[in-house]
């Protein structure tokens, strides 16, 4: 009988296949140059957790900051939330529901969402004031369930692993605003709702950058 740890893992591999939309050409590409061998190599000999990501996807071409979200998904909050939870997420907020955070298959276009770090503790005020001076929009929380659901288990921080959503704050049962945050620590993954009355230098934000208007003709 095989390993069930070895079907775990391999559901998993298909699972981020899957969230990344990757076509079965893509993956035959990454096969045939030998990427996946590399990759399988390395994390049998090299210690992967010195890696610096940032960098490696700097060498790709890819600006490590910007997260393309894909907003037109058939999923529910609720399909969201059982998904992370059998993908590694070891806690999600109960409050995470599709009643309390609808989604629809029509929430809007896709979109860039660029991480920033403040350096510091910060308010909401402060918070939105940092998210204005890099010319990102405020998102909302459609756009950070979306990104929870396509990112939230590949990107990673140990130094700043609370990324934090500044929506239209939703209102619990007690009347409290919340705001939802994605805990990308990896031995803690998580998605969160946390009270604005301060974050702290752990925690970066997430804005979404403007869409570019058509030139005039």
């Amino acid at each position: 009988m095989g390993n069930p740890n070895t079907f775990t893992q391999a559901s998993h591999l298909l699972q981020l296949a899957d969230d990344k939309e990757m076509s079965l050409e893509q993956l035959q590409l990454l096969y045939n140059l030998g990427l996946l061998s590399d990759l399988f190599e390395a994390a049998a000999t090299v210690d992967l957790s010195k890696v610096n990501r940032d960098e490696l996807k700097r060498i790709l071409g890819l600006d490590p900051s910007v997260f393309p979200v894909k907003m037109n998904g058939t999923e529910t909050t609720d399909d969201i939330v059982a998904s992370l939870r059998a993908g590694g997420f070891g806690y999600v907020n109960d409050y995470i529901t599709q009643a309390n955070f609808p989604l629809t298959a029509t929430d809007g276009e896709d979109v860039g969402i660029e991480i920033i770090d403040p350096g510091c503790d910060f308010s909401e005020k402060d918070g939105l004031r940092y998210l204005a001076e890099a010319n990102l929009e405020r998102p909302t929380y459609q756009q950070a369930l979306r990104f929870a659901q396509q990112h939230g288990r590949t990107t990673s921080s140990t130094k700043k692993p609370f990324v934090i959503f500044l929506h239209e704050a939703w209102r619990d049962p007690y009347r409290g605003r919340r705001f939802l945050c994605v805990d990308r620590g990896p031995s803690h993954r998580g998605l969160l709702l946390f009270y604005p009355g301060g974050f702290s230098s752990h925690c970066v934000l997430a804005g979404v950058r403007p869409r570019k208007q058509p030139s005039a003709a």
